[in-house]
């Protein structure tokens, strides 16, 4: 297969580095509900969504769980671990089925050496990682469940293919937001009176993006920002 990924963080790889590697680099094709990887294990993986949508659930020791982030084509997961510790503390799902690369995690290492424009991708998508977590737990104490799950819905849309028709159900969206399904039954209900979304049987329908946008709660705003602020950090400073 040709290697030409839509990963934001596979692109940045230098064409001769791309070249070398590429053998190694898998492109299979993610289900909705495939589990990558449980927590307290060994990273032998590192994945870069294409299309797919990657959910991080951290999980309690009574085998309670809930997101803790996204990963879709602007990100990478297990890439950070396999250079470290080794060990996953997430479990991570698929949430929304599609293409995605995977490389072993012995040779992503390697990969890891060869490519500065690679070191560089995965330090900002760390970065922005991390004040995505702080900025969720305020997120999480301070604003509605209706604004968050607008927010949800949103970032579900960039990060993955599916555009306005996204395949989350109301329990999936229960979890990455930790909260019980009959509160998204009833968020749903009242942002579908509102035209900004439909619900359907599997999924859900962004009828409005603008509209859902302004009702989305500010912590939105707050990421992108981060986010591009991170992006235009000069590489030579992840670099040291």
């Amino acid at each position: 297969m040709t290697f030409n990924p839509k990963n934001e963080i596979l692109a940045e790889i230098e064409p001769a580095v791309a070249l070398k590697f590429s053998p190694q680099l898998e492109c299979i094709e993610l289900n909705r509900g495939d589990v990558l990887q449980e927590t307290g294990t060994e990273v032998l993986w590192v994945w870069f969504p294409d299309d797919a949508l990657i959910c991080m659930a951290s999980e309690s020791i009574e085998g309670e769980s809930v997101s803790g982030g996204m990963v879709g084509r602007n990100g990478a997961f297990g890439a950070f671990e396999a250079c470290g510790s080794r060990l996953s503390y997430a479990r991570a799902l698929v949430q929304i089925g599609g293409a995605a690369w995977r490389i072993r995690a012995s040779r992503y290492r390697e990969l890891f050496d060869h490519s500065a424009n690679l070191r560089v991708a995965i330090h900002k998508h760390v970065e922005a990682l991390l004040i995505e977590a702080r900025q969720l737990v305020a997120c999480t104490a301070i604003h509605r469940v209706e604004s968050r799950l607008c927010r949800v819905l949103l970032d579900a849309s960039a990060r993955s293919h599916q555009g306005s028709h996204l395949t989350l159900t109301q329990e999936e969206l229960a979890n990455i937001l930790g909260v019980q399904r009959s509160t998204i039954a009833v968020t749903s209900s009242a942002l579908q009176r509102s035209g900004l979304i439909r619900s359907r049987r599997g999924g859900v329908d962004i009828l409005d993006f603008d509209r859902l946008e302004a009702a989305a709660c500010s912590c939105r705003r707050t990421i992108a920002y981060a986010h591009q602020e991170i992006d235009r950090a000069p590489d030579d400073v992840c670099e040291g």
